[in-house]
């Protein structure tokens, strides 16, 4: 398979995963999906992706260090040593981030994966990337424990308001936390604890955000999500309908 063909059959990882019937993104029917050139990858150095391995359900959270136009992309992120030196024999990967409120997506390959000085991989540019616009969906209001997932750190939130979109959660945050320099667009990972349903750990990104009084609040848009786990918020979503007036 070409480069070219290679990049086009990626396109649907973002809506699934190669092989089998899990999602890698649920996409809402009026979201309206776009391929542009790989040129036109809006993704510079500093910029939080989530990555996945296709056939995984898990995803790891990285940041964009360096690139070589056209050449390659430099992602730090950490991963079982396993997975890395599997990754090492040219596996596909799957990137995906948000710029101005819009989620990218590409699948490319790795050229090379190193733990010294740093735990990078290092892969192709994209032939192709995929960009989704997800419309809003309307919130319902609740309160859900949850953890949030940092680079150094698991801090205790709670998600206000849910849809089959995104969710706005509360944190609190003191001046020295690294969460203090969370931006819009940054992508995270936070855990939910759904009661009966169970916990359900997804990656978000942030698409607003406010401080006050010690209490961070945050508005996401889920960026990485099964099948399986929408089918989990839409049913928890449902049993809130029920029992509220």
């Amino acid at each position: 398979m070409t480069p070219a063909q290679q990049q086009a059959a990626a396109a649907p990882e973002i809506k699934r995963e190669e092989g089998s019937q899990t999602q890698a993104t649920a996409v809402p029917e009026n979201a309206k999906v776009i391929r542009v050139p790989g040129v036109q990858l809006d993704a510079s150095p500093g910029k939080e992706v989530i990555l996945r391995v296709p056939g995984s359900s898990q995803s790891y959270r990285g940041r964009i260090v360096g690139f070589d136009p056209y050449e390659f992309v430099i992602i730090k992120v950490r991963l079982p040593s396993a997975l890395r030196r599997e990754l090492a024999n040219g596996r596909n990967v799957v990137v995906k981030y948000v710029h101005q409120g819009t989620v990218n997506g590409f699948m490319a390959q790795v050229e090379n994966a190193i733990t010294t000085p740093a735990p990078l991989l290092f892969i192709q540019y994209p032939n192709m990337v995929e960009k989704l616009a997800l419309r809003s969906s309307k919130r319902k209001e609740c309160n859900i424990d949850g953890v949030l997932h940092t680079t150094d750190d698991e801090v205790e939130c709670l998600i206000v308001n849910a849809s089959e979109s995104g969710c706005k959660l509360s944190v609190r945050v003191g001046e020295r936390d690294v969460l203090r320099q969370t931006r819009v667009d940054d992508a995270l990972i936070v855990a939910m604890n759904l009661g009966s349903l169970g916990e359900l750990k997804v990656a978000v990104a942030v698409k607003n955000l406010s401080r006050e009084k010690g209490i961070m609040t945050m508005g996401c848009m889920f960026l990485d999500i099964s099948k399986e786990e929408m089918g989990t918020i839409r049913e928890y979503l449902d049993k809130i309908s029920r029992h509220s007036l």
